[in-house]
């Protein structure tokens, strides 16, 4: 089974009586075994996105089974979007 390396955009919810902690939302991210590389960049306004490197397996479901975990590690995560996809 091969590997593929995808890059996501993780964009919040934005709560009107707090900015999010992207620094705690992006270590945890950072923590799963998955993820090479994440880097917290400007979206616009002030707002945030934190961008995601991970190396999957190749297989049915298992790119959407990742995503999945990115939202459930925070009730803040919004959007889980691909960036580019690419094999090993």
């Amino acid at each position: 089974m091969g590997h593929v390396v995808v890059k996501y955009k993780v964009t919040m919810d934005q709560p009107e009586e707090a900015a999010p902690d992207y620094a705690a939302i992006a270590g945890l991210i950072e923590d799963l075994p998955e993820v090479q590389a994440v880097e917290i960049k400007p979206l616009a306004f002030g707002m945030m996105y934190i961008e995601v490197q991970a190396v999957l397996g190749e297989g049915e479901g298992i790119v959407d089974g990742f995503e999945e975990k990115i939202r459930s590690l925070d009730t803040l995560v919004g959007q889980v979007e691909t960036l580019e996809m690419g094999r090993l």
